[in-house]
């Protein structure tokens, strides 16, 4: 696989979701293997996903971070792998809610936005 093989996959996903509102996405490509994502999702019921994803292929993702919040107000959740919060034993990768910070395995945007399509649908079932 290569970069633009990544970024096809990630346009497929995001034009196929039903609950994708909106969305301004910014591909770069450095190379063959390795590129950046950054941009803003807006989804059903008014939450965006703000987002920047650096990538190699085949090697961790030296950086990136997935905000997830109500509109322009209180946060949903972070995933980041910033490095602080060592005390975490997946360091540097963490999530950090409201009220605490979790570990977390290396996440890609794919993985996020699954995650928040699962907590829309499952808010409409209540």
């Amino acid at each position: 696989m290569v970069i633009s093989d990544y970024f096809k996959s990630i346009e497929q996903l995001l034009n196929n979701s039903k609950l994708i509102t909106d969305k301004t996405v910014d591909f770069k490509q450095f190379s063959n293997d390795e590129g950046m994502i950054r941009g803003q999702i807006l989804f059903l019921g008014g939450c965006v996903l703000n987002f920047m994803e650096y990538i190699r292929i085949g090697r961790d993702r030296p950086k990136y971070r997935f905000n997830f919040s109500y509109g322009k107000g209180s946060m949903i959740f972070r995933y980041d792998n910033a490095a602080h919060h060592e005390e975490i034993y997946t360091f540097p990768h963490h999530k950090h809610t409201p009220t605490d910070i979790k570990p977390s395995i290396e996440i890609g945007l794919a993985e996020v936005v699954s995650e928040i399509e699962i907590m829309i649908l499952s808010d409409f079932d209540k």
